[in-house]
């Protein structure tokens, strides 16, 4: 076993600046660098919360977007919708420079939110495979946990070869869009529990899923619900992005000031006193 002991460290060396100012100021420059990271934190948890509430608002009814005012309806998904089930892609049939975009049963948990704007993984399988369409819903079939199944992302590109263990959920696309659809069924998720079967490993079905049902206003309505929630979800992606890439420059900025390869600037040295001409 791997073990850290006193006398390991007292032996360790370290490179250390020769005054408690310059490893003050060192301290401080990182510092900030978290106090960054942090408040971008903040912002994306609350950036999340909206969203969510935003979600619970416009998905049911209680808040209606500008120009709209129709009454909804109690839909049940087999009423309106196909079922297919994907067909086998292991991942060794995965291919960097494959001939058709692929979608993978775990990369549903992993990888894809509501809606698969762009697909990573690529196939040259082309015998016997499921091809789905734009605007499909895809499900996982089988999880080690109930909670997974409610996972849904609709195809935002076209003829994508799905893997085993993948419910494909397709709707004519001036009834259902297929975003609204993911949107119902992973905040609707008391209700697919309900339809999952299982005890050591859960499935759920397109006969189960069949049963779903949800309110549906009309596909404009749907659209424009899916529009202002994809745009916080955009929001929410910037973010993210933001605090990638100040993790990635404190962690520069350590390797760096640490090390001693880089030293702060005094503000009352005569370099900094100096003007550019």
């Amino acid at each position: 076993m791997a073990s850290l002991n006193q006398s390991i460290l007292e032996n360790a060396a370290i490179p250390l600046p020769p005054t408690e100012e310059e490893q003050r100021a060192i301290a401080t420059a990182l510092s900030d660098a978290d106090a960054l990271i942090e408040f971008l934190d903040r912002l994306i948890a609350k950036k999340r919360a909206i969203k969510q509430a935003a979600m619970q608002q416009l998905l049911t009814g209680e808040t209606r977007l500008p120009g709209f005012d129709e009454d909804w309806e109690i839909k049940r998904l087999g009423d309106i919708a196909q079922f297919y089930k994907g067909s086998g892609l292991p991942k060794s049939a995965l291919s960097e420079n494959g001939a058709s975009p692929c979608v993978h049963y775990g990369e549903l948990f992993t990888h894809y939110g509501e809606r698969i704007r762009s697909v990573t993984s690529r196939t040259n399988s082309d015998q016997g495979v499921t091809i789905a369409r734009q605007n499909d819903v895809l499900m996982p079939t089988l999880d080690v946990t109930p909670n997974g199944l409610a996972t849904a992302s609709a195809v935002g590109v076209p003829k994508v070869v799905v893997g085993g263990d993948v419910l494909v959920i397709r709707a004519p696309e001036d009834v259902l869009d297929g975003e609204f659809l993911a949107y119902a069924i992973r905040m609707n998720r008391k209700q697919v529990m309900q339809l999952v079967s299982g005890t050591t490993v859960f499935h759920i079905y397109g006969r189960d899923m069949a049963n779903f049902t949800f309110g549906s206003p009309g596909v404009v309505e749907q659209r424009a619900i899916t529009k202002a929630l994809s745009d916080m979800d955009s929001e929410i992606e910037v973010l993210e992005s933001r605090r990638e890439k100040a993790r990635q420059i404190k962690q520069g900025m350590m390797q760096e000031l640490l090390t001693g390869r880089t030293r702060l600037v005094e503000p009352n040295s005569e370099s900094a006193k100096e003007t550019p001409e």
